[in-house]
């Protein structure tokens, strides 16, 4: 197992992934959506670049966040779960990627 798979593996136990996009990831157009997957949540958030925690949406047995208005160049999500019955709150390992 690569590292890279290894740190996947771990977050995935943590209960919370970025699953798109994937890390080093070229992104282009206007607009984007991030699929993340997350077990047992009661609410799904990410921050984009260390900004501020934005609320997903749920569907399809996955988060979803919509995400335009982005400069070219490298960025990085991170999400995070607050599982029901206010339990401890997951991170996902942080995911880097390019648009452009």
């Amino acid at each position: 197992m690569t590292k890279e798979q290894e740190l996947r593996a771990q977050a995935a136990a943590a209960g919370i992934t970025v699953d798109y996009p994937q890390e080093r990831e070229r992104v282009i157009g206007p607009d984007y959506t991030f699929r993340i997957e997350a077990k047992s949540a009661g609410r799904v958030e990410i921050s984009i670049d260390d900004n501020v925690w934005q609320p997903c949406r749920q569907a399809d047995g996955y988060w979803w966040y919509d995400w335009s208005g982005y400069m070219p160049g490298k960025h990085q999500a991170v999400a995070r779960i607050q599982p029901q019955n206010n339990g401890r709150k997951s991170t996902s390992r942080t995911t880097r990627f390019r648009v452009g």
